[in-house]
């Protein structure tokens, strides 16, 4: 229950002052709405908590690696703005492990805005000693909510707590950001405007990076169709299972801050571009991570199975490149710590049931083999930092056709490079084109150690620079196949669907279909983790943009099956191109 302080202060929010004067019966709702909501922080219960932490829940990680910008401030910070902390959100871990920093650090509080469904007995009440107020997923037509949850969080901004919520709205299942969810932003804006007290208002994005998530079996399960639990007592205290793994290193980034500005001019764009601005500070903070850097170097093998010399090779390729391209990674990655990082991982990974070491006596020589159960699971990891590895990945497949003489202009070249990016867009939010451009030159210009100011000079490279060009660009040469794979089931299932209308489902299970009979007897499809409901619903939003599929009244059809063959033997083609080169790393 909100304490009557709370309320009260709540009921001085103007606009809903307001709406209170015009409907003065809905008082008793608007109370009942502030019960839901707030928050009941409790300095000795949190204190307590993190000795708990410190005692149990720490213990099953290797630490906190925690991160600011230079020179940050918090008391400073909090006198001059109001401010709001925005990560990303992994696991539900992200709900104490911000607590547990900035409480131990700085000693202060954080008011972290939780999804009503983690409002269960007795974790609820716990999590609204700590900080925690809950918010309802949608809120419809609810004027009451809205105008309600509008007022708590002005209640919150006039008293300069700290609030933390997470912008993808959600957990990501997948490892990859998730685009940003405008509302609370909005809220926010709206709350901030009616304060006039000097104060500016501050977003500060926060980078959350995981080295294990202990949901991890659950996100692949939805993501091949399993519908999603709903939150119960007996399913949050099934993490206490976590204490038979280990978890690794849990690594927080702080950005510079994002100050508003000009609010009222245009609402609309101004929220859009903060929470942009938001997402795009996460992932370009998001670190290489020893978990990361190895899920990325053995999903990327073909073959499945890498020697340990192979790995720590591969690794020492990989941040070479990082550290040249400015590429965040974490301290455990640095040249003199590398190596005992990766072993350190490697034996976390084995401990967890993740990778098999399979010893070859005659060879003496020992294996290391991700089970193909964990594939998808090791994937989130791979998939968190991928975004890095775009544009080297992209240039492959140019390197590709400047060496057989494919491209006969610097105009074939730029537009096989947007044509792909635009391929890849259903799946990140990208960097903006002149990002993209800029960053093909840095990565030419790496790999040929020498500085390269346009794409015209790379008409004009000789044999042994191509050969330069080609060593660096293997590294990354299978990084988005599995992306291509699932594009590729997409247009096939659609090719078997190519007479009958059909939704999402129906789609699901022939594309399901197909890639079992493709993995047992086919030739195109080399990953387990190339199936996931999340990719097929990217490819049919692809192919539904590219006009070859209409969208109906809860189904779909397809327009034109001679365009749905081009992409299939598109795909087909870029991935067979791209195993080849990655065989030859």
């Amino acid at each position: 229950m909100a304490t009557q302080k709370i309320k009260n202060e709540v009921l001085e929010y103007p606009k809903l002052k307001k709406f209170l004067e015009e409907n003065p019966d809905k008082k008793e709702d608007i109370f009942k709405v502030i019960d839901e909501i707030a928050g009941d922080f409790n300095g000795k219960i949190v204190q307590t908590s993190i000795k708990l932490i410190d005692s149990t829940f720490a213990k099953l990680y290797d630490g906190v690696s925690f991160q600011v910008p230079d020179n940050f401030d918090l008391d400073a910070l909090q006198k001059k703005h109001h401010l709001v902390l925005v990560p990303n959100h992994q696991s539900h871990a992200d709900y104490i492990v911000l607590t547990y920093v900035i409480f131990g650090v700085y000693n202060v509080p954080i008011y972290v805005a939780g999804g009503i469904n983690l409002n269960v007995f007795p974790i609820g009440s716990l999590f609204r000693k700590t900080g925690a107020f809950f918010i309802r997923r949608t809120f419809g037509s609810d004027k009451v909510y809205k105008k309600t949850f509008e007022a708590y969080i002005y209640y919150l901004l006039k008293n300069d707590l700290l609030i933390e919520f997470f912008f993808e709205g959600g957990r990501s299942r997948t490892g990859k950001l998730l685009s940003p969810r405008f509302g609370l932003f909005q809220m926010l804006l709206e709350a901030h405007a009616q304060l006039n007290d000097g104060k500016s208002l501050m977003f500060i994005p926060v980078t959350l990076a995981h080295e294990q998530v202990p949901e991890s079996s659950s996100h692949v399960r939805e993501l091949w169709g399993a519908k999603k639990k709903q939150e119960s007592t007996r399913g949050l205290l099934k993490v206490f299972k976590i204490f038979k793994k280990k978890l690794g290193t849990i690594h927080v980034r702080f950005s510079e801050g994002i100050e508003v500005q000009d609010y009222q001019d245009n609402p609309k764009e101004v929220v859009q571009k903060i929470a942009f601005d938001c997402f795009r500070s996460i992932g370009k903070a998001m670190p290489i991570t020893p978990t990361s850097l190895i899920s990325l170097i053995m999903l990327d093998e073909p073959s499945g199975t890498l020697t340990g010399l192979d790995i720590e090779k591969r690794a020492k390729s990989i941040m070479k490149y990082c550290r040249a391209l400015k590429i965040p990674f974490s301290s455990s990655l640095e040249e003199e710590k590398l190596i005992q990082s990766i072993q350190h991982s490697l034996e976390i990974l084995i401990d967890n049931g993740k990778i098999d070491v399979i010893v070859k006596e005659s060879l003496k020589e020992t294996f290391y083999s991700i089970k193909a159960r964990a594939r998808a699971e090791l994937l989130y990891f791979k998939n968190m930092i991928i975004h890095h590895f775009i544009v080297p990945a992209i240039m492959n497949g140019a390197w590709m056709n400047l060496k057989d003489g494919s491209f006969s202009s610097i105009k074939d070249l730029n537009k096989y490079l947007m044509t792909q990016r635009k391929e890849l867009k259903y799946e990140f939010y990208l960097p903006t084109i002149k990002e993209f451009f800029f960053r093909s030159l840095e990565v030419v210009s790496f790999a040929l150690k020498r500085s390269v100011e346009n794409l015209e000079e790379c008409l004009q490279l000789s044999e042994a620079e191509m050969n330069e060009l080609a060593k660096t660009l293997r590294l990354f040469s299978t990084t988005f196949i599995y992306i291509y794979e699932a594009y590729y089931l997409g247009a096939s299932a659609l090719v078997f669907l190519k007479a009958e209308n059909f939704d999402k489902k129906r789609f699901f299970d022939v594309a399901k279909d197909l890639f079992e009979i493709e993995r047992e007897h086919g030739r195109i499809i080399h990953f387990y983790e190339s199936y996931s409901t999340k990719m097929l619903s990217n490819a049919l939003e692809f192919f539904v943009n590219q006009e070859i599929v209409i969208a109906l009244e809860g189904s779909y059809k397809v327009v034109s099956e001679e365009s749905i063959l081009v992409f299939k033997e598109k795909f087909a083609k870029n991935i067979n191109e791209h195993i080849s080169m990655g065989l030859n790393r």
